[in-house]
């Protein structure tokens, strides 16, 4: 399995602890993140998991919490050119969320628990080319939330201690 982690902060206490793992950074954003998967499937075939950190649009979810993403859409596009895509690779033991990928923080909720900025690109080149994937984000902020009122690192601990506790060599 390939990890896949928008920025080295987010993917470094984990490489420290983990240097085994294949973790990959694929940028910031859709385009970034369809870059990366394209060059990665070119000649690997493997499961891809993007984790990360996301902002909350529902305040049930608490900063720090760990979730799986089972369906992400681009938040950003009319209706009737929206799509919904939906996880390949189950994740256990966390609860299950929707996602909107936005391009700017903030965005309409429009039914979904979450918001990032790199999984509905994911989903749409794995689901494009058959590969499995799937995405778990801790959350460190509420949408809309000022800047200085999140909690990145609480997430980000958060977010290495459950990607150590998965059954990564299963997959």
């Amino acid at each position: 399995m390939i990890l896949l982690f928008p920025t080295e902060l987010e993917a470094a206490k984990l490489k420290a602890l983990r240097p085994d793992l294949d973790i990959r950074i694929c940028g910031i954003g859709a385009v970034e993140t369809a870059t990366e998967v394209a060059r990665i499937l070119r000649t690997e075939r493997q499961p891809l998991l993007l984790c990360g950190i996301a902002g909350a649009y529902d305040h049930n979810l608490k900063k720090g919490d760990v979730v799986a993403v089972a369906e992400e859409r681009f938040a950003y596009l009319s209706s009737g050119y929206d799509r919904t895509y939906r996880t390949s690779l189950e994740i256990e033991g966390l609860p299950s969320v929707c996602s909107n990928t936005v391009s700017h923080c903030s965005m309409k909720a429009d039914g979904a628990d979450i918001e990032n900025m790199e999984g509905a690109a994911l989903f749409a080149m794995a689901q494009a080319e058959g590969i499995r994937c799937g995405e778990i984000r801790a959350i460190s902020n509420y949408v809309g939330e000022e800047r200085s009122e999140w909690d990145i690192p609480l997430a980000l601990e958060r977010l290495t201690d459950t990607i150590l506790n998965l059954k990564l060599e299963e997959e």
